[in-house]
């Protein structure tokens, strides 16, 4: 199975996926085979076989099961690598110019919604104009001050008065002073990754919620904080390096095809 680069990127004809079902099938491999030798799932060979990456936590852990795949089948990972990469990481569509002006159907839209507004404006100039009639023509009993300020008044909605709190009720409602008590946090820890090889690691804290996930390069470090116990997946375990409590933890002992899970209380 061969593969061309261009301009950087690979070219291997019908994806990753299917240059490895090819070569499985010309070896008179089965699924079963591969998912034995690699300790992965038929579903999950299934899957690298469709380039269908959405089960697979990180770039790092389909880079991993790639690379052991097409070393298994004796082909190159490399062009692989790059294929799926153009699936994990798929060109963004060119943005349309946005245009300086409003189209004149969005114009027109706007005049429209405008014509309600204005109607209301002119019936209630029409109401006014009545009642000032009507003002005038009882004889003018009262300056013409007094009654736009009767009209006004007439107009508005009355507020019913706000009810009287009893002094007891005021009391109860006023917070305590100095009775507020803060929640004592729960016990913390502190994990500490170098990372020798560009690793995807993921952490979970005591509650399920992932406090760290993410891709970092070679030669960074990280450290992350929160409560034990810690469900830690490192990809590409051989590049990280793991303090937990400020000893070393060995990785090695929970890692297969790459990948290290483990729990840490």
């Amino acid at each position: 199975m061969s593969a061309t680069a261009t301009n950087g990127q690979s070219s291997v004809p019908g994806g990753a996926g299917a240059a490895l079902l090819m070569e499985r099938r010309r070896q008179g491999l089965s699924l079963g085979d591969i998912s034995r030798q690699l300790k992965l799932s038929v579903r999950q060979v299934e899957a690298l076989e469709r380039d269908d990456y959405s089960g697979f936590t990180g770039p790092v852990f389909v880079h991993g099961f790639i690379r052991n795949y097409a070393k298994l089948l004796s082909l190159d990972p490399d062009p692989l690598i790059r294929a799926a990469d153009q699936v994990l990481h798929p060109p963004l569509p060119a943005s349309e110019p946005v245009a300086a002006a409003a189209s004149p159907l969005v114009v027109r839209r706007r005049r429209i919604g405008m014509v309600p507004a204005m109607s209301a404006v002119a019936a209630v100039a029409v109401v006014v104009a009545a009642v000032a009639v009507l003002v005038g023509n009882r004889g003018g009993s009262k300056p013409a001050s007094e009654e736009s300020a009767a009209v006004e008044q007439a107009a508005l909605p009355k507020q019913p008065a706000p009810a009287a709190i009893p002094i007891a009720a005021q009391a109860a409602v006023k917070p305590a002073a100095g009775n507020a008590v803060a929640a004592e946090p729960g016990e913390r820890a502190t994990l500490r990754m170098v990372f020798d090889q560009e690793s995807w690691v993921e952490i979970k804290d005591r509650n399920g919620n992932t406090i760290f996930g993410q891709l970092s390069p070679a030669g960074s470090r990280r450290s992350v904080s929160g409560e034990p116990p810690f469900d830690v997946v490192v990809g590409n375990a051989v590049g990280v390096r793991l303090t937990y409590k400020d000893e070393a933890v060995d990785l090695s002992a929970h890692t297969q095809v790459d990948v290290a899970r483990l729990t840490l209380e």
